[in-house]
């Protein structure tokens, strides 16, 4: 088929079909170039008006995870909006034939989701990451197609992330009802890595799917296990460090020619989640460095006494009694130490992960995942024992990498 649009644009054959219109290939005339149109068939006149002041809202946005916006328009019958075509095709026609390794899923996940935080700041929340709206160009990465509607709440924010990355390892086009069901197939899928980054990831998942994880902290755990991933297979740091580096400069610092950058003095944490949070977020990774040393360190030594707390028996005899602090202090690894070029940690800002709702031994390896010590004390809570009720610094807040983050366990209800 093809079908002239302003005698500038030919529509020439369906694509894909979308929740809301149907996506086409088409020609942009005047430039003699390839372009996608999304065409949403509607006759009333409000209806049209209203999609098109969305479509222009989101139009200024140029972030490469989306497809862009080149043009707008209404027809009698329809609404259209023309976007920049890319190599490669809809990911949902890729999903079952190819099969992606879990470190490779778990990066294209991280990728999209900073997308979204950067499209958070230009005020664009919402867009569904189900596979369907997603577009897989032949370098492997992903990018939005709609971002102008709202997905629904399995396929926006955390939980959409999280499954889309059920989605890419089972290659499975749709989202089971329950995560028990979404879990087995999970198991099976992750069979390959280690078993500690497995019981990580699937508990995370489950706690994504659960609403007690924010799209900022389950990047922290992606984060943490790609460059788990990293380590294990001894990638060199220059490269991890230029990918650092052009999330957390200004982009007008790589796109021309790098300048040198002088030293600064050290600013306050500011305590805003905007364009300077959401880029030291992606730099936790270098604490994650010695990530798996720390959750194997924390595994032997969580149910060890600190002697720093109170004893079980002063707790049963001394009213009223401060409940048991214990204090864990994260493992120097030998690169940090013998690297004369890492920066001091309180050079570093880190964001706080949220603990709350985890269990306490997940909640220190969160901790010590994102480059913070953690003190915990056990208190009366109505909150199920040994899950996590309160922190202090709040979650998402910006501090010095090393800082003492406190949080509180709950010991079940006073009997």
């Amino acid at each position: 088929m093809e079908k002239s649009i302003n005698q500038r644009y030919v529509l020439t054959e369906p694509i894909l079909p979308m929740l809301s219109g149907m996506l086409y290939s088409g020609k942009d005339l005047p430039l003699r170039r390839d372009v996608v149109f999304f065409v949403v068939e509607s006759t009333d006149e409000a209806a049209k008006e209203a999609y098109i002041r969305k479509l222009r809202e989101v139009a200024p946005l140029s972030d490469n995870r989306f497809l862009h916006i080149l043009d707008v328009g209404m027809e009698p019958n329809y609404i259209f909006a023309v976007l920049k075509t890319f190599d490669g095709k809809p990911f949902i026609q890729e999903l079952k034939g190819h099969r992606f390794t879990p470190e490779e899923a778990v990066s294209k996940v991280l990728e999209l989701g900073k997308g979204l935080m950067d499209a958070l700041e230009e005020g664009i929340s919402g867009c569904s990451v189900h596979a369907a709206n997603l577009w897989l160009n032949d370098d492997g990465q992903l990018k939005i197609i709609n971002y102008w509607e709202k997905g629904t709440h399995t396929q926006r924010g955390a939980q959409g992330l999280g499954c889309l990355l059920y989605q890419i390892l089972t290659r499975s086009e749709s989202i089971p009802v329950s995560f028990d069901t979404m879990e087995h197939r999970l198991r099976e899928a992750l069979a390959a890595i280690p078993h500690a980054e497995q019981e990580l990831l699937i508990s995370t998942l489950r706690r994504v799917w659960n609403d007690q994880e924010t799209l900022a902290s389950f990047m922290l755990v992606l984060q943490s296990l790609r460059q788990d991933t990293a380590v294990r297979q001894d990638v060199s740091m220059p490269v991890w460090d230029r990918q650092v580096r052009e999330k957390t400069e200004p982009e007008s610092t790589y796109e021309e020619e790098e300048e040198p950058v002088e030293e600064e003095e050290e600013a306050p944490p500011r305590r805003s989640l905007g364009r300077t949070g959401r880029k030291l977020l992606v730099g936790t990774a270098i604490a994650c460095l010695g990530g798996a040393a720390a959750f194997v360190w924390l595994g032997k030594h969580q149910e060890e006494p600190s002697g720093q707390g109170t004893s079980p028996a002063q707790t049963e005899h001394h009213a009223p009694v401060q409940p048991p602090h214990h204090t864990y202090d994260i493992p120097a690894g030998p690169e940090v130490a013998n690297d004369p070029n890492q920066k001091k940690a309180e050079d570093e800002i880190v964001i706080v992960p949220n603990l709350i709702g985890l269990q306490n031994d997940t909640a220190g390896k969160q901790a010590m995942a994102a480059g913070l010590h953690f003190e915990f004390a056990i208190e009366v809570n109505d909150r199920e024992e040994g899950t996590v009720f309160k922190q202090e610094p709040a979650a998402h807040t910006q501090v010095p990498k090393g800082t003492e983050i406190k949080y509180w366990v709950s010991k079940g209800k006073q009997q």
